[in-house]
């Protein structure tokens, strides 16, 4: 199994999937982060070579900090698989030697795109949370019509609702005593 972390999870995709924690590969963080003045990512991109479809998935967890930022949670997320769709683009045409290359040549051979937020919030509304944000499928419907192009089935949900959307488990990362 292929278990990587982000956060306070752990995500783990059976083996034979191909999994990039995008926004963390050479490829994006030294060559297309900073391309028309600066470029977001998704956390992950995903494949299973045997299937037909690319994943993209985004990360949040509220529940520590809740949220600062001014732009609209679904935009933000929207330009973050935009770009991350554009990067995958670009990657395909890099240099031999970099491994993103070929994964992402694999990647965009697949017919089908799937958006996925795991999204984990607050149980109750405060300052930095406010009560609009907590119903999910007000959230899901607004992030689907952000995503249309791409993805008109957009998910999102804590690990319990998204376990029987996607194919591979997000558990909470276990604290070490």
């Amino acid at each position: 199994m292929k278990v990587l972390r982000e956060g306070d999870f752990d995500y783990t995709f059976d083996e034979s999937w191909e999994v990039l924690k995008w926004d963390e590969t050479i490829f994006h963080k030294e060559r297309f982060q900073s391309f028309g003045g600066s470029s977001k990512a998704a956390e992950f991109v995903a494949f299973d070579p045997s299937a037909e479809t690319l994943w993209l998935v985004e990360c949040k967890d509220f529940r520590p900090n809740g949220r600062s930022k001014t732009i609209d949670l679904c935009d933000e997320i929207a330009q973050k698989f935009r770009c991350t769709l554009a990067g995958l683009v670009c990657a395909r045409n890099t240099e031999v030697s970099d491994p993103v290359r070929q994964f992402s040549r694999m990647g965009l051979k697949k017919t089908a795109i799937r958006c996925v937020v795991h999204w984990e919030h607050p149980l109750k509304p405060h300052r930095l949370w406010p009560s609009e944000n907590l119903d999910r499928s007000k959230m899901r419907d607004k992030l689907r019509q952000r995503l249309a192009v791409a993805d008109d089935r957009a998910e999102l949900g804590n690990c319990r609702q998204l376990s029987a959307v996607v194919p591979w488990t997000i558990t909470p990362k276990k604290s070490t005593p």
